[in-house]
Order: structure tokens, then C-alpha cells, then sequence
């Protein structure tokens, strides 16, 4: 099932949207209320992890339910749906404008796939094998990986170190890596001792050399501009809360601090608030 509430008012990338379905043979409804009270075996929930409660609580209001929920975010947010299977997806999508094949005085929006040839990845249990032979029978590769936990880790390392940051430097990869790696080693070692009873699983498959592993990870990004960095100066909400937010709200709830992540989400979140009142 693929939907999107109707008050939400058509996405700029609608029309990228139509383009694919097109391409997949997929229905784009938007819409919750022609499935109401209905009981789907598989539901994929692709959003940005500040919507997914929303999401959650629109299923909920048109009695929706799923023996599986397929969730395919960013970051790492607490459980929100029951029997669900968290999936991270190698591939990305470049929308490139090239000529017309049928008219050379027009131009046509291409999709680009890159790492097409890689395979969907998620955790090692049953519910996971069942979401991989659904995406193998509807030609996706997929991997049910026991080591997908150290995956995800060292994904939310990279990104914790960079993402938030790169807005309050206003700088690439390369400019945090030259300007601010001090703070970032700050950042790193908070997650460290924050993280490693709550991920234990993904601990025990952490490498030895893993600092060099996140911060030689970052540096193969060169000059490229987080994602996060990006959504910000598009005028976007931000998933601040899966990134260094989740960190700040675990050591919470273990009594500890973490404080350099927490300065950090604050700086944002006030550097969001003045993006916003100028918009006004």
C-alpha cells in the first residue's frame, strides 16, 4: 500500500513520484480511506522519521493493520509498530533532465538508480526472511544479514558526527572534517558510552579499528553536503530526533549526560526557528 494524506497538498516531487509507479506498475493513492478496516500481510512506510508517528496514527484511525510493517527511514527512532522489520535501502535516485528520444526540442525527467545492483538489508529474524522473499518475488534483491545491527550502528555514527553539525558549520564533509573534528571526537565518544548497553547487539560485532572506520567513512564523502545539511536549506523539516536527538533522549533515560549532542540539537533546532521566521 502506498498512500499519502490528503491535507498534505501535492509534493513538488509528485510528478517524480507518478514517474516511478508508472515505471513499477504501482497505484499511487492518496489517501487513506479506500483501505479503511482493512488487513494488509505486508505495509511499507517510507517517510521521514518525524512523520511516522503520524503515519502510525492515521493507520490507526482508519483501522488499518499489517501482519508485517516494512519501515524504510533514516536514523534510529524508538518502536513505533508492532512486528515490524526495519530495512535500509543502498540505493539512491538522481532526476536527471535529458532529451526528448521522441521530440530533440524537449527535455524528459530520467531516474537514475545507483547502487541498483546491491540488495535490500535487514535484520536476521523470521519476519525478515518473509519481507526477503517478498522482495525477491517482486525482483528485489534482499538480505536478511545477522550482522545488520553493526550496520546500522556504524551508519548512525557517520551520520551523528556530521549531519547536524554540517548545518551549524555550514560546510561539506571535508570542511567539518578540517574545521570542527574536535567536536566531532566529542560527539563520538558520547555515543560511545550512550549507545553501547541499548545496541549491545551491534557492539559486539564493532570492530577494533572502528573510529577509523566512522571517520574514514566520512571522509570518503569528500565535498558532498550531508543530506540533512541539504534538507535545511531547502526550507525542510529536519529528522533531528533520529539523529543526535535519540542520542540526548537515551542517555536520558539512563540517568547519564550528553552534552556536546545536546548543545547540538539545540543550536539546530534555533538556527531552524530563524530560517523559519524569515521565511514569514
Amino acid at each position: 500500500m502506498k498512500g499519502s494524506p490528503a491535507d498534505r497538498g501535492v509534493s513538488k516531487m509528485q510528478p517524480f513520484v507518478d514517474a516511478m509507479c508508472r515505471d513499477a506498475g504501482v497505484t499511487f493513492v492518496r489517501g487513506y480511506e479506500r483501505f479503511a478496516n482493512r488487513v494488509f500481510d505486508f505495509t511499507f512506510v517510507s517517510v521521514k522519521t518525524y512523520d511516522l508517528a503520524n503515519v502510525r496514527a492515521e493507520l490507526d484511525a482508519h483501522n488499518i493493520t499489517s501482519g508485517i510493517t516494512i519501515l524504510v527511514h533514516n536514523g534510529i527512532v524508538a518502536p513505533l509498530f508492532e512486528n515490524s522489520v526495519r530495512v535500509v535501502i543502498p540505493q539512491s535516485y538522481d532526476f536527471v533532465e535529458e532529451d526528448d528520444p521522441r521530440d530533440a526540442t524537449k527535455k524528459v525527467t530520467k531516474i537514475h538508480v545507483k547502487n541498483e545492483e546491491k540488495p535490500w538489508v535487514m535484520p536476521d529474524t523470521g519476519d525478515a526472511r518473509k519481507v526477503e522473499l517478498l522482495l525477491e518475488a517482486s525482483g528485489i534483491k534482499g538480505k536478511a544479514d545477522p550482522t545488520f545491527p553493526y550496520g546500522l550502528i556504524r551508519k548512525f555514527f557517520i551520520n551523528g558526527v556530521a549531519n547536524l553539525l554540517s548545518i551549524v558549520g555550514d560546510c561539506d564533509c571535508d570542511g567539518l572534517l578540517a574545521k570542527h573534528r574536535g567536536r566531532m571526537e566529542v560527539l563520538y565518544s558520547e555515543f560511545i558510552e550512550v549507545l553501547k548497553h541499548p545496541h549491545a547487539d551491534a557492539f559486539a560485532l564493532v570492530p577494533d579499528d572502528f573510529h577509523a572506520v566512522v571517520f574514514d567513512g566520512l571522509a570518503s564523502y569528500g565535498q558532498h553536503f550531508p543530506s540533512t545539511k541539504m534538507d535545511f536549506d531547502a526550507g525542510r523539516a529536519l529528522e533531528t530526533d533520529s539523529l543526535n536527538g535519540y542520542v540526548v533522549g537515551q542517555a536520558k533515560r539512563q540517568g547519564m549526560a550528553a552534552m556536546e549532542n545536546e548543545k547540538l540539537v539545540n543550536e539546530v533546532l534555533n538556527l531552524v526557528a530563524e530560517r523559519d521566521a524569515r521565511k514569514k
